[in-house]
């Protein structure tokens, strides 16, 4: 009797047990369906705040960043369809091809930049002038090495263009177009879809570097707050930006300097010029020049220091040499290129890039691929101190900076507190027009 009594006992206590246990898992079951619908309930509540801040207060800062962040997961994982691009930039002093790939962000549809191959080779294009296969070759080379970049199955619809800037409008015409026939041949051969070959109009290549850094520095869509482009070249030199002050609506001359473009779908008028010979090789050739007889090969200047050589032709000395000497000569040939004065330009922000970067490296102003802000003084400061000391290794400094500098405070008339960025790379994209030209051919 007792055995039994304990046996039911024993049974009695397990069967509490199980059900002590039962009861805890009941419970955490319970805690965690709580847990769970509190968490499904916050995130619903998130989403909905979300979408109710995209929906009705687009524009703001935190639904910019969550469309930004929604667009990147999205082409991240490949949902986003991409797009490519190539653009040729045939220069004067060297050949480049920029493949770019792109998507369509998921809410406006505008084309989102997610990498570029940038590649150069040298001479310019223009260089093969007297052998046009030879130029043609140089090009295929840069098709290659877009080729690598672009799945093949997408080759035939990536639309390819060259575009040939002041090098080849230096060239005579037959010239440029047994040169332009052989690239020509080279492009329709190579796969790609040939959007043309041609020798680029002077505002294009201001308007598609204007748009290219606008872009990159996110200040595309804020037209009055968009910087003031200024590239130099080694033929030409371009400036744009858009203009918010009715002055210079009515005083800029509209012929050569005013311009209705397409933006983004939106129609608006760019101030922008191209000056042909304000490129820096080409200056400092006019520069070497003045006072002396066009047809003359040994040339005397205040901007050298013994004696240099530089295409072909003998630089000496002149019996007056120094800063104050050369800059008078920038000076004198700055006059003659009857540069628009805009009063807007020194009101806005400034980029500059191309040569305007480069020799700010060459002496220091900033380190090799740096971005930064400088003043026009600083270059004023640079030329002096590279008249007041010439280098062998850099003989042509003097004279580039005194250009520079005379470019930017006499002929631009910025003052020498004016400020400028300037860009190799925004983001590690470069600077130059390409991109501008890359959205043209997608849009």
């Amino acid at each position: 009797m007792e055995t039994e009594i304990r046996r039911r006992r024993g049974h009695e206590a397990k069967e509490d047990e199980g059900r002590e246990v039962l009861d805890k898992r009941r419970g955490r079951g319970e805690e965690i369906d709580r847990s769970f619908t509190f968490v499904l309930l916050l995130l619903l509540a998130l989403l909905s705040s979300c979408v109710s801040l995209v929906v009705f207060s687009p524009s703001s800062e935190p639904a910019i960043v969550l469309i930004s962040l929604l667009d990147t997961v999205l082409a991240s994982i490949g949902v986003l369809a991409r797009e490519h691009a190539v653009v040729l930039d045939a220069g004067s002093t060297g050949s480049r091809v920029l493949a770019f790939t792109f998507h369509r962000h998921i809410f406006t549809g505008n084309l989102v930049l997610e990498s570029e191959l940038w590649k150069e080779v040298k001479p310019g294009l223009s260089s093969h002038a007297a052998d046009p296969v030879a130029g043609a070759a140089s090009i295929s080379h840069l098709l290659e090495l877009a080729m690598e970049r672009i799945p093949e199955e997408q080759r035939a619809s990536t639309p390819v263009t060259l575009m040939a800037t002041a090098g080849l409008r230096l060239l005579p015409v037959t010239q440029q177009d047994a040169l332009l026939d052989a690239v020509r041949q080279t492009i329709n051969a190579s796969g790609f879809d040939n959007r043309g070959v041609d020798v680029m109009s002077q505002l294009d290549e201001g308007v598609f570097g204007w748009l290219t850094v606008n872009y990159l520095l996110k200040q595309l869509d804020n037209p009055t707050k968009s910087y003031v482009a200024l590239d130099l070249g080694g033929g030409s030199t371009q400036i744009t930006f858009s203009p918010k002050y009715e002055e210079t609506f009515v005083t800029t001359p509209k012929k050569h300097f005013l311009h209705p473009v397409r933006v983004s779908g939106v129609e608006q008028t760019l101030y922008s010029h191209s000056y042909l010979g304000l490129g820096l090789m080409s200056a400092r050739e006019t520069i070497f020049r003045l006072n002396d007889p066009p047809e003359a090969f040994t040339l005397a200047s205040a901007c050298v220091f013994g004696q240099v050589e530089f295409k072909g032709l003998v630089i000496k000395e002149e019996q007056m040499v120094g800063y104050e000497a050369c800059m008078m000569e920038v000076h004198h040939f700055l006059d003659t290129m009857q540069i628009d004065q805009c009063k807007e330009v020194p009101t806005r922000k400034i980029a500059a890039f191309s040569y305007f970067h480069d020799r700010a490296v060459d002496v220091g102003m900033l380190s090799e691929g740096e971005s930064g802000v400088v003043t026009v003084q600083q270059y004023l400061d640079a030329a002096q101190d590279a008249c007041a000391s010439p280098s062998p290794q850099s003989p042509f400094l003097c004279v580039d900076l005194s250009f520079i500098a005379g470019l930017l405070h006499h002929g631009y008339r910025l003052s020498a507190d004016a400020k400028l960025g300037l860009y190799k790379q925004i983001d590690g994209h470069q600077t130059s027009w390409g991109l501008g030209a890359a959205f043209n051919l997608l849009e």
